[in-house]
């Protein structure tokens, strides 16, 4: 699949028309003022994450953004938790999670964890499938 990258901001997109938050943003700035715990569990998961073949990693206003051919992973520090999203193509069982949701023909799994003990090791697997099938 052939991305665009936007001229003003730099992040690669689907194509040169689609809609995204038009501004460079650090992923550092979004952990400022979190707890400690918040950013080791970020750091956990993209330590695992970052190597795998075509991710590209960008930050937006409030949330890093993982991306394949289509985004697969969005994880937003918030004031006292690290909120994981992620997509599945069936019903999300294997882990406690905040919410679920079924959009069109896939599964949307969000999990929120407080430190990077919280995390569940499968949750490296469910990411992996959301990679897989993005």
């Amino acid at each position: 699949m052939q991305r665009a990258t936007c001229p003003k901001c730099k992040r690669v997109l689907r194509n040169i028309n689609a809609w995204h938050y038009c501004k460079q943003v650090d992923i550092d700035d979004l952990f400022v003022n979190k707890p400690d715990g918040v950013i080791l569990a970020f750091d956990k998961i993209l330590s695992e994450v970052a190597d795998w073949k075509d991710v590209e990693i960008s930050a937006t206003k409030n949330c890093v953004v993982f991306v394949r051919r289509i985004t697969f992973l969005v994880i937003k520090p918030m004031r006292k938790c690290l909120e994981v999203k992620f997509f599945s193509d069936n019903p999300i069982d294997e882990i406690k999670l905040h919410k679920r949701e079924k959009l069109n023909s896939k599964y949307q799994g969000i999990a929120r964890f407080h430190n990077e003990q919280d995390i569940p090791a499968n949750v490296i697997n469910l990411i992996r499938h959301s990679y897989l099938i993005s």
